[in-house]
């Protein structure tokens, strides 16, 4: 989430499948509060859980494809670099909602969760403590930046290293989809620890992995569609109903991660070349997706109410309108706001590290 290359050549494909995982996982929202919760068997019960695995892997292969040569050996300027511009990505548009949701929330709020919140210190201590609604995975996506130098520095300098911490990895997130969690239980019951870090890290890495293993390998535009259309078509289909932890415990759990992975990884190697109109609204898409992301329940919480008074309006009219104006001012937050410190971010980090060269 908030992955938008700046230095290194742009992948439009991943933009968007960035912006679809993005719209998705507002149509998943935005349709549950509406009309009730999903099961394991429907479509969007599964966006709503796969979405935002896209984006931890997209979120390593992005990472990887802009910042694995930039960071150096790495090296303390190459990390003061990577942390600065990445800090300046995430938490001033995180505190902007935040702030945002302790206004229209009737929710209170502890006076320590406010402080975790501000400090971002939520992500390693209690990252299922959140304001603003769905922001513990922008936690685990802080946290992840932690692991990152790590995952440079056993690439560049110990292929053992990095095997070794790719099974200790692995290991870690099977333990959580098939001994610690109970597919007779729901999700519900484990969201603490679906939600830990530690349980979602391995798709972040295989994002990096992605790039770091493919980096020389092309397929054609023709295998590149077919894999992703296996993947849609095995992510719609693949037999699966109940509760929603039915979709992360388990052979289901390895079975969606490695349909994630290939979809990633045929967007990463194709270029799709889709007609100017359908590029433009993806790709648009795919920037504003952090905005959206985080906009869209803050959005709907608003709206509610004032549509709750037109009990004559459909449902899907309501829905429709909700997601109209979710892109709108997703969209003039990116214009005015993330871009702005985008730029101060990279301003920041290269006056820190004594670069004045554009970057």
């Amino acid at each position: 989430m908030g992955q938008t290359p700046t230095t290194a050549k742009r992948l439009s494909s991943l933009d968007y499948l960035r912006g679809l995982a993005a719209f998705g996982i507002m149509v998943f929202h935005y349709s549950m509060w509406t009309y009730g919760l999903f099961s394991s068997a429907d479509f969007l019960g599964r966006v709503g859980i796969y979405g935002v695995a896209i984006f931890y892997v997209l979120s390593g292969l992005t990472l990887y494809h802009v910042y694995f040569d930039q960071i150096g050996p790495p090296s303390k300027r190459g990390i003061i670099q990577f942390a600065v511009k990445r800090l300046f990505r995430i938490i001033p548009l995180l505190w902007l909602l935040t702030s945002a949701t302790l206004i229209v929330s009737k929710e209170k709020f502890s006076a320590g969760t406010i402080v975790l919140n501000y400090t971002a210190l939520f992500s390693v201590f209690q990252w299922q403590d959140t304001i603003c609604y769905g922001a513990w995975s922008i936690g685990n996506e802080l946290t992840f930046y932690l692991f990152f130098p790590l995952y440079v520095f056993l690439a560049k300098r110990s292929k053992t290293l990095l095997l070794l911490c790719s099974l200790l990895t692995l290991a870690v997130y099977l333990w959580f989809a098939c001994v610690h969690m109970d597919s007779a239980r729901t999700l519900g019951e484990y969201f603490v620890d679906y939600t830990n870090p530690l349980n979602q890290v391995f798709l972040f890495f295989s994002g990096f992995l992605i790039g770091h293993l493919a980096k020389g390998f092309s397929i054609s535009k023709i295998v590149g569609v077919l894999l992703v259309a296996i993947g849609v078509a095995a992510f719609t289909f693949l037999p699966v109903s109940g509760d929603s932890i039915h979709l992360v415990t388990g052979l289901n759990r390895v079975l969606f991660t490695a349909i994630c992975i290939l979809v990633c990884f045929a967007c990463y190697k194709t270029e799709f070349g889709l007609p100017a109109p359908a590029h433009k609204v993806l790709h648009f898409l795919g920037e504003i997706s952090y905005s959206l992301y985080l906009v869209h329940p803050i959005v709907w919480s608003i709206l509610f109410p004032v549509l709750l008074k037109f009990p004559d309006v459909p449902p899907l009219i309501k829905i429709f309108i909700g997601f109209a104006s979710s892109v709108l001012i997703a969209g003039l937050v990116y214009r005015i706001f993330e871009r702005y410190f985008m730029r101060l971010g990279k301003h920041a980090a290269n006056r820190l590290t004594g670069n004045q060269a554009p970057q």
